[in-house]
């Protein structure tokens, strides 16, 4: 019984260690592929790097490329009006203040009347002055008329002389000419009595728009002339909601800018939120400072949310031109040729392109240009392919 006992047990034991042994060999077969795989892939890569790190390559791409310019400017309203006071007087009210609403024709100062509604009541009395003084003209004109048909009607040569008769007729031209004169001095009495009447109207200092009101440079007792226009009294904006940003655009750039052209730009309040806008006018004015010649373009600005204020200064970008879904690569790739390739032909574009760690010569037709990567119109390239900008080193 007990040899029995010994004999299983020396079975169970041989075959625990075939298992194991199993178990080992196998792990040693894994472990020697994983090895061959990591030598392999490491060769590959030493062989990559071999023949790659000679030269500085840059990835063909596939995307849209955008042609831009950047100019700076700054916001204004649509309309900015000055208003001043037409009339030399005394401030005797302020009406408004700064950011409040104003409506066309609304009064946002007044001057003091009283001067003015004297001249205005002397006015008055002139006119009917002059009134009374023509209706005195008339009658003597009536008179003269009355008298030389009298004259007339009296036999001739023996009561009434030639004479008589010119001086009857001389005395109604005489009094026609006063009433003329009388006419006259009572329009010119009328004119002043309209004049007196728009100085009075003046006092009250209104708005010409409806807007708001952004500077306010008057003040209770200060005297204003009218011969200072200079210096405003109100300085008022039709709507804030819509702005416009000028930039200049340097005459060279002149050429390709055009209504209509998208923009973005950015305030200094808020330097990564571009705001969108498009150019709605290219002004023809030329402005020059020292030596240099720009022109005006007119970006439209939507200012629904109020966060623009006028007077901000704003860099923008105007795009000019767009290619969509364009391969491109950099500008540095068509400036590169190796020592020993062979001069392109005249007119002739190329790149090399690095396959299979060899250079290759491709010509291709280019389009747009950013200014950091050109358009491929044709050419033997694809996506991902590494065309060589430089060597290494240089």
């Amino acid at each position: 019984m007990l040899k029995r006992l010994d004999v299983s047990e020396v079975l169970a034991a041989e075959g625990h260690r075939d298992r194991n042994g199993r178990i080992l060999r196998m792990a040693l077969l894994v472990a020697g592929a994983v090895l061959v795989a990591a030598a392999i892939v490491w060769g590959w890569w030493l062989w990559q790097a071999r023949t790659t790190q000679a030269y500085i390559t840059d990835t063909v791409t596939r995307g849209d490329l955008v042609v831009s310019l950047v100019a700076t400017g700054t916001l204004d309203p649509e309309q900015k009006v000055s208003v001043s006071s037409l009339v030399t007087g005394t401030i005797s009210s302020v009406d408004v203040d700064y950011n409040e609403v104003v409506h066309n024709g609304q009064a946002l100062a007044h001057l003091d009347p009283r001067d003015f509604a004297a001249k205005l009541t002397r006015a008055m009395a002139m006119v009917d002055a002059q009134m009374a003084s023509r209706d005195a003209a008339r009658t003597v004109v009536n008179d003269a008329e009355a008298a030389l048909e009298r004259t007339r009607e009296l036999p001739q040569g023996q009561v009434v002389s030639p004479k008589d008769l010119e001086l009857a007729t001389t005395a109604l031209a005489r009094a026609k000419a006063n009433l003329d004169a009388a006419d006259a001095q009572v329009r010119a009495a009328q004119q002043d009595l309209i004049g007196a009447q728009s100085d009075l109207d003046k006092t009250v200092i209104v708005s010409p728009l409806d807007g708001v009101v952004l500077d306010v440079n008057a003040e209770v007792g200060q005297t204003v002339s009218a011969a200072l226009l200079m210096t405003p009294l109100f300085t008022l904006a039709n709507d804030l909601r819509r702005l416009e940003l000028d930039v200049d655009i340097d005459e060279a750039d002149v050429p390709d800018i055009k209504v209509g052209d998208p923009a973005t730009f950015t305030v200094e309040s808020a330097p990564d939120q571009p705001i969108k806008g498009s150019i709605t006018q290219v002004r023809s004015s030329p402005t020059v400072s020292d030596g240099v010649t720009s022109y005006t373009a007119v970006i439209a600005v939507d200012n629904s949310s109020g966060q623009l204020k006028p007077g901000m200064s704003a860099t923008a970008q105007v795009e000019t031109d767009k290619a969509e879904g364009v391969l491109s690569v950099a500008n540095s790739a068509l400036r590169f040729a190796p020592g020993d390739a062979k001069p392109a032909a005249a007119g002739e574009q190329r790149v090399f392109v690095l396959r299979q760690g060899k250079l290759q010569p491709v010509t291709v037709t280019t389009g747009l240009t950013d200014g950091q990567r050109t358009a491929i119109v044709s050419g033997d390239l694809a996506p991902d392919d590494l065309v060589v900008t430089a060597n290494k080193g240089h």
